[in-house]
């Protein structure tokens, strides 16, 4: 017999609506330290965007944090499948 993996759905679907609200809001995708005080969760938030992201559910690629900064963030955005995730 497998192992059961226990997967959070609901941290997961909160993820990835404040990610979704976030840009919407902004216009743009969060930083991961935006996201995380975005939703006030430090480190169950980032397990679950680890999670989130092995899963395939949201995508993640390094940019300046601001046009004139020369500090490197590392942003988040929903993938397809992760916006199929919401939609159900």
């Amino acid at each position: 017999m497998g192992q059961r993996i226990d997967v959070p759905i609901l941290g997961l679907a909160r993820l990835l609506e404040a990610i979704d609200e976030f840009g919407s809001r902004r216009g743009r995708d969060p930083y991961t330290r935006e996201l995380l005080g975005f939703l006030r969760m430090w480190g169950y938030g980032e397990d679950l965007l680890l999670l989130a992201w092995d899963l395939g559910l949201v995508d993640r690629y390094d940019d300046y944090c601001e046009p004139v900064s020369r500090r490197l963030c590392r942003f988040n955005k929903l993938s397809d499948l992760g916006r199929e995730f919401l939609r159900r």
